[in-house]
């Protein structure tokens, strides 16, 4: 299989999916907020794998998708104390 290193639309840029993530998380703590992550995570890279994503970039992305989902929460949080 060939792979590309072109990626149609970013997953950190998908605020359904960035949203959907955060808001699971926050109802999990420890283990089973990393389980959680491992999994939708291990998930992700198959499917820019599937789609002929390079696995360099299609980590990039899940990379990238975690710090938004992680900047998300914090917003969150936030925005609940303010």
């Amino acid at each position: 299989m060939h792979h590309s290193n072109i990626c149609v639309f970013p997953l950190h840029r998908r605020r359904t999916l960035v949203e959907s993530i955060a808001q699971a998380l926050e109802t999990k703590n420890g283990e089973a907020a990393s389980a959680f992550w491992r999994c939708a995570a291990k998930k992700m890279l198959i499917q820019l794998s599937d789609v002929g994503i390079a696995p360099e970039f299609a980590a990039q992305e899940v990379g990238s998708l975690l710090h938004a989902v992680l900047d998300d929460m914090a917003n969150r949080t936030v925005m609940h104390i303010a």
